[in-house]
């Protein structure tokens, strides 16, 4: 670790090191899918007027050495609006530098001027370090709620 990042919401130029990062993030947890996220896309979703997208990074100058990305969601049972996290990676020199929870923390305090209410993630059920971490920080498992997803083939069959 050369230099102690600084924490800043993401700008258009850093969209392509978001999307390789979160490449390496696939990597890092052994991921069996390749994730097919663009800059370009990134740029697109998180850049325009009132976006859905949120990006927050850990700028260590020459590169970066985390990210956070989030995506507005709506919860009808909080009667509140939420921030989704769907990725948070930190460079392996960089973790026990407690830049994972300050990117989290970052973003809670964007939360308010962003009209967000709670925050929430999907952890893989075998990072048991991952869920250390969220615990630490006040998060907690639904055990009550199981994730589904209808991918792409059937997404589009269904709606045939």
């Amino acid at each position: 670790m050369t230099t102690h990042p600084i924490i800043r919401p993401a700008r258009p130029e850093d969209c392509d090191a978001i999307a390789d990062s979160v490449r390496r993030l696939a990597a890092d947890t052994a991921s069996p899918t390749v994730p097919r996220i663009s800059g370009a896309t990134l740029k697109a979703e998180a850049f325009r007027p009132h976006p859905h997208v949120h990006l927050w990074v850990a700028d260590a100058g020459d590169r970066l050495a985390g990210i956070l990305i989030g995506v507005r969601t709506l919860s009808t049972w909080r009667d509140a609006a939420g921030l989704y996290v769907c990725d948070l990676w930190v460079d392996g020199s960089y973790r026990g530098a407690r830049l994972g929870e300050k990117l989290l923390a970052e973003a809670a305090r964007a939360a308010p001027a962003l009209g967000l209410g709670f925050m929430k993630l999907e952890v893989a059920a075998q990072n048991v370090d991952a869920m250390r971490f969220y615990r630490r920080l006040g998060f907690r498992a639904l055990e009550s709620d199981t994730l589904w997803v209808l991918e792409r083939a059937a997404f589009e069959r269904l709606g045939s």
